[in-house]
């Protein structure tokens, strides 16, 4: 996985501030000089960006798909157990990436009165099981972990948990959720495409490119990229798009990072994960 230093984004509009960050740590910086940035309330990509060895012109346009209509309750109930366990700190993680995800709708409302309860639960069961799954990027374990409750009833909380090896992220441990089952994606890619390719395609460039923004741990990648894939024949206009880019912005604002990838449509084959990380200003001396 490469890893990219980024001068911090000088843009005030977050769209392009995520642009900028793409634009230098996309095939080693070559567009990141001088961007052409273009007017926003007129049908216009966000950025024409020219390549410094062949003058290749980018075409590049942000959208970000949003989280699930029920995402603010669902956040609500994952919150205090995403800070339980992202507070673990063992020795044996210490340069691993754990991710660990939880099904919508993943504690019902027996679980939901025993909080703390099934916090501690998750607690003992990951303290022994996370030392004891080898790193593999983009691999997902699942495990079922019962919760005993007082009345000796025993309902279980679903989980998946990927590691990541050789990396140096703080927290060690992140906690979110993935999205739900239903039609709720389709109808966000499905809108962002209607508004969105039009003004790609027509841009005066020799590549195009759709950067979709993934905010939250609640939306995958992969499965946004599915549902592109499966409403192919209804926008005959992805077949000029040449690649479809993911930035995954959810430690953007916390700890200056964001985690990219592209995906061309037409081959559907992924590249590696890229990870762009802002530079921090030199300290003054005292």
């Amino acid at each position: 996985m490469e890893r990219i230093v980024c001068p911090a984004p000088l843009r005030g509009r977050d769209d392009d501030r995520v642009v900028e960050v793409f634009l230098h740590a996309f095939k080693g910086g070559r567009f990141a000089k001088d961007p052409r940035w273009l007017l926003q309330h007129e049908k216009n990509v966000e950025a024409i960006a020219t390549s410094i060895p062949d003058g290749k012109r980018l075409a590049i346009e942000h959208t970000r798909v949003h989280a699930f209509a029920d995402h603010m309750k669902q956040e609500a109930i994952l919150r205090p157990i995403a800070e339980r366990l992202e507070s673990i700190r063992l020795l044996e993680l210490s340069d691993k990436w754990v991710q660990i995800r939880f099904q919508p709708n993943f504690m019902g409302r027996l679980l939901q009165k025993h909080s703390l309860l099934v916090q501690e639960e998750l607690v003992r069961f990951l303290t022994q099981i996370l030392p004891t799954i080898p790193p593999r990027e983009n691999h997902l374990h699942h495990f079922v972990v019962p919760i005993l409750l007082p009345d000796g009833k025993r309902p279980t909380v679903e989980l998946d948990v990927e590691i990541w090896g050789d990396m140096d992220v703080k927290p060690q441990i992140l906690v979110g959720g993935v999205l739900p089952k239903g039609r709720r994606l389709e109808s966000q890619v499905r809108r962002a495409l209607e508004n969105k390719l039009q003004k790609l395609v027509h841009a005066d460039a020799d590549i195009r490119l759709l950067l979709i923004d993934i905010p939250t741990h609640t939306d995958s990648d992969i499965a946004v990229a599915q549902v592109i894939g499966e409403l192919q024949h209804e926008f005959p206009l992805l077949a000029r798009v040449n690649e479809v880019a993911f930035a995954k912005t959810f430690g953007f604002k916390s700890e200056g990072c964001i985690f990219f990838r592209t995906w061309n449509p037409q081959s559907r084959v992924w590249s590696d994960t890229f990870i762009a990380t802002i530079k921090q200003p030199a300290m003054s001396p005292a």
